[in-house]
């Protein structure tokens, strides 16, 4: 936040002092913030008691303005939890559903009161927490992740996040494409964009005051991380074998998870064949067994001596490619003010044909997913700036 200080305020012991002396700001002060754009959509951060404001995390002094009335200062805020995150650690072990483990992780050690939406995973996963920081952590268990609503074995990955509605943990499945029962992706509840030019849109749809549409596939990155085709070895512990497992793009998950667009498959068939890129892994058989002492533990462990902790040859190469496909496609928009939208919402987009302005491009229009926005505002104007990521080409939705 940029504000002016004239330098004659704030009153202090009948004296006037600029406003960072004056109230003053130091560093971790708590400021409350309440906005809203044209239509009614707010943007309410406020209370320092239930952690919902905002604090200053750092005050960096600006410049004086040419009429050399006043100086411009920047305040760089964040939320409380940024600041819980250096303050505590994640000790001790945790078992059970990936899903429940974030939920502990957040209530129990970050200590947030904000709304968490935290979608199901359908995999456990025993860990130790070896004191890490809870963001690291969770990080660090989104991209072990296999959803419940989506292919097994086809599909994994998790994206973790904060908006001003609180902490997110959701699948990339449930986030790109739409669902069944609704959420983030659900093309129902879609909002509606339109670039004409002209500033004139169809019925429904909001203007698009500019866009740039980023086709950011790097075909040599891609080969080499393996994100159209991969071998994965895997090394078992107890008897002391190798296996391998192939994983492609097109055999394994084209028709088979959920996609943003209609083609997925856009990259030349000659390479997507492998594959290009080699990983091994050592089984996590043995550790950390169910139960709630050391002896159920043993007795779990003893009925089923082979069964994987971390179920890594159903989510490793998956992840890999399924995180490199929603990062495919980038669009950067900008429209009119809108504090409705927040990171992890699904927009209906629709831009033009190059060949004919009349024309709407029916492989870059569509869903596309909310990566990261910006509001800017001032005291004239606001609008909010979108970078939008997509896994497929193709119209899909409205």
């Amino acid at each position: 936040m940029i504000i002016a200080d004239t330098g004659s305020s704030v009153p202090v012991d009948e004296e006037l002092k600029n406003v960072l002396d004056g109230l003053p700001i130091r560093g971790g002060e708590n400021i409350d913030l309440n906005m809203l754009d044209v239509e009614g959509n707010q943007i309410k951060l406020e209370g320092a008691s239930s952690g919902d404001g905002l604090y200053v995390n750092r005050v960096t002094e600006g410049y004086t303005d040419e009429s050399m009335t006043k100086t411009l200062i920047q305040l760089d805020l964040c939320t409380k939890e940024f600041f819980s995150n250096e303050q505590t650690r994640v000790p001790g072990r945790y078992s059970g559903k990936i899903s429940e483990s974030v939920k502990k992780i957040l209530k129990n050690r970050l200590k947030t009161n904000k709304k968490l939406d935290i979608e199901e995973t359908a995999n456990s996963y025993n860990f130790i927490g070896n004191g890490w920081k809870p963001f690291y952590t969770i990080s660090w268990l989104m991209t072990k992740c296999i959803p419940s609503d989506g292919a097994y074995g086809k599909t994994a990955g998790f994206l973790f996040y904060e908006t001003k509605d609180g902490f997110n943990f959701k699948s990339l499945e449930t986030l790109i494409g739409p669902t069944k029962g609704g959420g983030s992706a659900d093309k129902k509840g879609a909002k509606k964009f339109q670039y004409t030019g002209k500033g004139v849109t169809k019925k429904g749809f909001q203007k698009i005051i500019d866009f740039r549409i980023k086709k950011n596939i790097d075909v040599q990155e891609k080969l080499a991380i393996g994100a159209y085709n991969n071998r994965s070895v895997f090394f078992n512990p107890w008897n002391y074998t190798v296996s391998h497992k192939d994983f492609s793009m097109s055999g394994d998950q084209v028709g088979k998870v959920k996609t943003a667009g209609t083609d997925m498959a856009f990259v030349a068939e000659e390479f997507r064949q492998g594959p290009t890129r080699g990983m091994s892994m050592v089984l996590d058989m043995g550790t950390l067994p169910i139960g709630k002492d050391g002896k159920e533990q043993v007795e779990n462990w003893k009925k089923n001596k082979e069964d994987l902790n971390d179920k890594v040859r159903e989510r490793m190469s998956q992840a890999i490619t399924r995180y490199n496909q929603v990062f495919s496609i980038s669009v950067d928009v900008m429209i009119e003010g809108d504090f409705s939208l927040k990171a992890g919402d699904t927009i209906y987009c629709e831009f033009p044909d190059v060949s004919s302005e009349k024309t709407v491009s029916k492989e870059s229009s569509g869903l596309y997913l909310i990566a990261s926005l910006c509001h800017k505002f001032t005291s004239s104007k606001a609008t909010t700036s979108l970078n939008l990521i997509r896994d497929s080409f193709g119209k899909k939705g409205a």
